[in-house]
């Protein structure tokens, strides 16, 4: 009896016994599968610490046209947007009463030229008295006087440009009775161009004259603009804790416009930094890992220091070396020491990109 009850209970055991062996069988079979995965070698690229600000691009010179007296407006020598040089005439008030006192006043300088060279020669044979002589240089000399100031009244009425650029829209049409601080239209040298922004106090430190940026604007998607800061301001805003700083930027082709708004990008600290893919890295509370596949396919996790983050791709400050292979894809199904098959080798973080995109 004892006997039979020892068989039916071996025999109730063997499938639970049969069940663990199996377990066990998929067990090492798991552990002895190699993993696929993807890497990157890390490796090395020029880099920079980053700081972004809204900027607002202004003209190099920018002036409104206005007058500075009172009287009718003759003539209109540009057209709306039309470039200009320095010293080009923009427009021009009503001359005709000036233009006819400096033609009188030259004939009058030239009468008394022509009388001086008579009365010198006169004198010189004793033949007219030297008062004579020098009531008529006084008097070409007032005669000379008066002529500059008929200029400068001319001058007054004939509005030129003070510095090459682009003339705005004509606010005045020909003819039209102009009262002084009218205005008349706008010029602006837009090359270069400047463009002012605010950093945070804070930021401040490494920033200098000549600190290189970039600059984009919404509106002229996919460009960028390169430039460096040409100067600071002497002080920071006690309220809102910044400070001004203005970059200058090459504006050649004229694309930029006064009063754009841009996105402002400034590059510190520049530098060769190792660098791997930002899915790379794994976080645990305030740690950084990676997981690093050796010249055996077996796979490592290791801690490691990170810098500065950029647009796909994570700076590696300690606990890398240059061509290390780091894991891309794949990591979340491997452990430490486990054997993995490398399925692709990708050469740089733009790989991953194209990948995403296929």
């Amino acid at each position: 009896m004892k006997r039979l009850q020892i068989a039916l209970l071996l025999l109730g055991l063997s499938p639970l016994f049969l069940n663990a062996c199996n377990q066990q069988n998929e067990s090492n079979n798991r552990q002895h599968r190699q993993m696929p995965v993807v890497v990157l070698p890390a490796y090395a690229i020029n880099l920079s610490n980053r700081i972004e600000a809204q900027g607002t691009a202004l003209a190099n010179e920018s002036i409104i046209i206005t007058s500075t007296i009172s009287g009718s407006l003759e003539e209109i020598n540009f057209r709306d947007g039309q470039l200009v040089k320095k010293g080009d005439v923009i427009a021009r008030f009503d001359q005709d009463e000036e233009q006819a006192l400096l033609h009188t006043a030259m004939i009058q300088l030239t009468e008394h030229q022509r009388e001086i060279k008579r009365l010198s020669s006169l004198i010189k044979r004793h033949a007219a008295p030297q008062r004579t002589l020098d009531e008529r240089k006084t008097l070409a000399a007032v005669t000379a006087s008066t002529i500059k100031q008929v200029k400068a009244r001319i001058n007054e009425r004939t509005i030129r440009a003070p510095f090459d650029g682009k003339l705005g829209i004509r606010q005045v049409s020909p003819g039209a009775l102009i009262q002084p601080g009218q205005v008349i239209t706008t010029l602006d040298q837009s090359n270069p161009i400047k463009l002012d922004f605010t950093i945070a106090a804070t930021q401040l430190q490494n920033v200098n004259i000549g600190t290189p940026i970039t600059a984009r604007s919404h509106a002229l998607a996919g460009l960028e603009f390169e430039g460096e800061i040409a100067s600071m301001h002497s002080r920071i805003d006690p309220v809102t804790r910044t400070m001004l700083l203005r970059a200058r930027l090459d504006n050649r082709d004229h694309r930029l416009i006064p009063g754009m708004l841009m996105t402002v990008e400034l590059h510190l600290l520049e530098r060769e930094g190792l660098i791997v893919a930002e899915e790379s890295i794994t976080q645990k509370q305030d740690q950084h890992f990676i997981t690093i596949i050796s010249t055996d396919n077996t796979a490592s996790v290791r801690a490691v220091t990170i810098g500065q983050r950029y647009n796909g791709f994570v700076e590696i400050t300690d606990g890398l070396k240059a061509g290390e292979q780091v894991v891309v894809r794949g990591m979340s199904f491997i452990k430490a020491g486990a054997n993995v098959s490398i399925s692709e080798r990708w050469k740089t973080i733009q790989d991953a990109q194209y990948a995403d995109q296929q």
